[in-house]
């Protein structure tokens, strides 16, 4: 009788040897398979030897194809023979210093970069040599697997019996991206330095060999700095090759990099929404530079080439009222709910050469009153119960000795959430804010895409005051969930990559349940009035929408005592079908650069928001939100057809004669209840323009001879209008009819000069008792930026709120309670803020794009 115990044991080894010959034979099958596919696609080899790589192509949302990802391609071809010997050795010492020794495949180069990388705990290094790339580059697909690099491996080895070295070469430094457009050396030392290749120095030779890796983000057009860097460091490598001594490796570096861009006029289709594209493709999908340069990918986004050219074309036009400071910028994001896609991406009012900063995509900007949708009044409806209906009370209070103030330094006792979001007021966020508790409301945003610095924990956050700030992409993310019956979608500019036929996989952007269908039901119908009565009307674009402005208060600084104005300014919208948001400030404030006090989150946002988006959906089908139990957008009114059937050619019918806009008379001014403000009235005379689609849009300016449409301040349903002011001077306002309709405006009446003096101290107290600024939102505004630099046509108006409120911000010296960012100034921290200089009527502020910056919130 067998022992059991040996019986196991004899039938454990068989079993283990059985899975090892299989596991062997399974190993051995995928080796054939990978020796045998890569000995086929040699066979696909001309014989006249490698091609250039394909340019990879950009689609748009709808299918329609925008050109080559990287814009227009340049090649000029070079002759191995006709460059310095220390072109072609820069390339080798930096890419594959044992080029010459291996056989295509190197490897003691891939055990040193394994070794480098472990100790840099980090990729630095790469194993592949230049063969390898030229394979990698010629005949296979970019996606990263260990099929493909033994394949790759194959290639390489199976490539060098049918060319020599220098062929091989040659076939690389002609085929290899080197950015902005352009392959191959020859087009990189026209574009970089002005001059034929053959001419290049060491030291130009070594920054090409060197921006090679990664030509966009290296570029000495983008970040002169990195290309130096590199530059020294593939000398030291020419210097271990030895193709140059130390001594001229030194000389080399010593000398400054000296870019000459060449004039090669190369078309880049929508540059900043191909710069997402181009990160993403990194950070979805492992691609490189090289790889969706040179293998002819089919690239599919969700780019809306209307929406893009618009917001690059109002962006780029001199929007602004002819006082304001020269470097002000705007960025713009827009999102569509129901995917995730990222429609248009602007950041900035011009692309640089080479590139820059995204401000759409990585701008760290204070968000003010736009944040309070997503992190106050959402999670207080969501945790709380609250509906638009619910009663805040709005009062004085003290919050460990900060006694915050709302823009106008009054009070208005029990409000709606409805209402109190309509005038943004800062007290009953606050309190909200509070009731929710902090921590438990910064979650619910973060599962918004909004991201928190360590140092974001007390009630100012309820005002927008962020350490670090958001991106307006993270603002268009967030919203999107309102519209999309609450479920956050990542946005993303990729929707698909296909390669050879095939769709590559990457990773997915991430998609979940952010708040109750109820909760993005109520916001948004909070936010409807935001655009239809309250601040954002400038922004209407005649469908069903929602919305929220902002603005960002001069700092708390001492250099900034006396002025009167914003650091930024915000709109953020939504439809069913696109959440978009705009910001429009300054890189960097200082007192000689900031926003006048008429560019704030109702004006100029505002009105970009609704060029913008409402010329992109224009013919497109009218949608309405979905119910408070979810569900797909709701159609409203399907488009046009493009081209209408008819019988016959008819007669083209007269045009009707539009509404005659009446004249506006008897323009007067008093004094308001506030020292400093002013109290508008008028009268019209004529015209038949229906009530609903009059409004009057008030302009002010500082000089009597400025320009009769200068500085566009609000647009009102009907007298009076109030403005408050906060420094001494003389104003001189003129009042004009608006149509809503037809957006015509009328003759504007004849100014009235009005002088302010401010004697004393405005209402609030003692000017050193500091607090967090109020959240000041100006009367609704229309003034549409023009593309001439004027203001051009009015916004879709508002109305005023008691009188009209003052405009927010308008003299950035605060009175008591007024703004004081905590801890000094913009520190981080629960105390009373900075003293707050004595000011009238000033706005109280709520956002900080940096450490001391107040916000007005509008």
């Amino acid at each position: 009788m067998a022992h059991p115990t040996r019986t196991h044991r004899h039938t454990a080894r068989f079993w283990i040897r059985r899975i090892a010959g299989g596991a062997a034979l399974l190993v051995a099958l995928w080796l054939l398979y990978c020796v045998g596919s890569a000995a086929y696609l040699f066979t696909k080899l001309p014989a006249s030897g490698l091609q250039p790589g394909r340019p990879s192509m950009v689609y748009a949302f709808d299918g329609s194809e925008i050109g080559p990802l990287t814009g227009d391609v340049y090649r000029v071809p070079v002759d191995l023979s006709e460059l310095p010997d220390y072109v072609p050795q820069a390339f080798v010492a930096s890419e594959d210093i044992r080029f010459y020794q291996h056989h295509g495949v190197d490897l003691r180069g891939i055990a040193r970069a394994l070794v480098t990388n472990l100790r840099a705990r980090g990729i630095v290094e790469g194993g592949s040599t230049i063969t390898q790339q030229v394979v990698k580059n010629t005949f296979l697909t970019p996606q990263q697997s260990l099929t493909r690099k033994v394949q790759e491996a194959v290639l390489a080895l199976l490539l060098e019996t049918r060319l020599e070295k220098d062929e091989i070469l040659s076939l690389y430094l002609n085929q290899l991206y080197m950015g902005h457009g352009t392959y191959g050396v020859g087009a990189a030392a026209q574009l970089y330095f002005n001059k034929d290749a053959r001419d290049l120095t060491v030291g130009e030779a070594a920054t090409l060999a060197g921006i090679a890796p990664a030509p966009e983000r290296l570029s000495p057009l983008r970040d002169p700095e990195a290309a130096r860097v590199r530059r020294d460091l593939v000398l030291d490598r020419m210097v271990v090759a030895g193709y140059l001594t130390p001594e001229e490796a030194a000389a080399e570096k010593a000398a400054p990099l000296q870019v000459v861009q060449g004039d090669l006029d190369l078309q880049n289709p929508y540059p900043w929404y191909m710069d997402a594209v181009r990160a993403e493709l990194l950070e979805r999908y492992g691609l490189d530079a090289q790889a969706v340069a040179l293998m002819g990918l089919e690239i599919h986004t969700g780019l809306d080439p209307v929406m893009q050219a618009e917001a690059e074309r109002r962006l780029a036009a001199r929007i602004f009222p002819a006082h304001t400071p020269d470097g002000v910028e705007a960025a713009f994001a827009a999102v569509d709910p129901r995917t995730g896609a990222i429609r248009a991406l602007v950041g900035g009012r011009e692309y640089p050469p080479g590139g820059g900063l995204n401000r759409a995509t990585h701008g760290r900007i204070s968000p003010g009153s736009v944040l309070k949708p997503v992190l106050v009044y959402a999670p207080a409806i969501e945790y709380e119960g609250l509906t638009p209906d619910s009663i805040i009370v709005d009062e004085p209070i003290d919050v460990g000795g900060w006694r915050p103030q709302n823009w106008d330094h009054q009070f208005r006792g029990e409000v709606t959430l409805r209402e109190a979001a309509r005038l943004s007021l800062n007290i009953p966020a606050i309190k909200l804010l509070d009731e929710v508790g902090v921590e438990r409301a910064k979650a619910f945003a973060e599962r918004l895409g909004i991201r928190f610095a360590e140092a974001d924990r007390d009630l100012t956050l309820a005002l927008g005051a962020m350490a670090e700030g958001v991106s307006p992409l993270d603002m268009a993310g967030a919203y999107q969930a309102f519209a999309n019956g609450g479920v956050y979608r990542e946005p993303h500019t990729i929707t698909r990559v296909v390669a050879d036929g095939r769709v590559l996989r990457g990773r997915a952007p991430v998609s979940r349940r952010a708040m109750s269908p109820r909760t993005a039901y109520l916001v948004t119908d909070i936010l409807k009035t935001v655009v239809t009565q309250g601040t954002g009307t400038g922004a209407h674009i005649g469908r069903p929408m929602a919305g929220k402005t902002g603005s960002v208060e001069l700092p708390r600084d001492p250099a900034f005592a006396g002025l009167s104005g914003n650091s930024a300014a915000w709109f953020v919208g939504y439809t069913p079908d696109v959440a978009a948001s705009v910001w429009v400030g300054y890189d960097q404030i200082d007192p000689e650069h900031y926003l006048p006090p008429d560019v704030n989150g109702s004006t100029y946002p505002s009105m970009l928001w609704r060029q913008i988006v409402g010329t992109a959906l224009a013919g497109r089908p009218v949608l309405d939100f979905p119910g408070p139990d979810g569900g797909p957008p709701v159609l409203v009114e399907a488009p046009a057809p493009a081209r209408p059937q008819q019988p016959a050619e008819p007669e083209p019918p007269a045009e009707p004669e539009p509404p005659a806009l009446p004249r506006v008379t008897g323009l007067t001014a008093a004094p308001g209840p506030q020292p400093g403000s002013v109290n508008l009235t008028w009268q019209t005379e004529g015209g038949n323009v229906p009530a609903e689609n009059l409004r009057f849009l008030i302009l002010r300016s500082t000089a009597p001879d400025a320009p009769a449409d200068g500085a566009a301040l609000a647009v009102v349903d009907a007298p009076p209008f109030l403005d408050v002011l906060l420094q001494p001077g003389t104003y001189y306002y003129r009042v004009a009819a608006v149509d809503l309709s037809s957006g015509a405006t009328g003759e504007p009446s004849e100014p009235i000069a009005v002088e302010v003096r401010i004697e004393e101290p405005g209402d609030g107290g003692e000017p050193d008792e500091g607090g967090e600024p109020g959240n000041g939102e100006p009367p609704d505004v229309g003034g549409e930026p023009g593309d001439d630099g004027g203001t051009g046509e009015p916004g879709e108006g508002g109305e005023p709120v008691e009188g009209g409120p003052g405009e927010p911000g308008d003299g950035g010296t605060p009175v008591d309670g007024g703004p004081g960012e905590p801890g000094d100034g913009g520190e981080p921290g629960g105390g009373p803020g900075d003293r707050g200089e004595p000011g009238d009527g000033g706005s109280g502020g709520e956002e900080r794009p940096q450490p001391g910056h107040a916000g007005t919130g509008n």
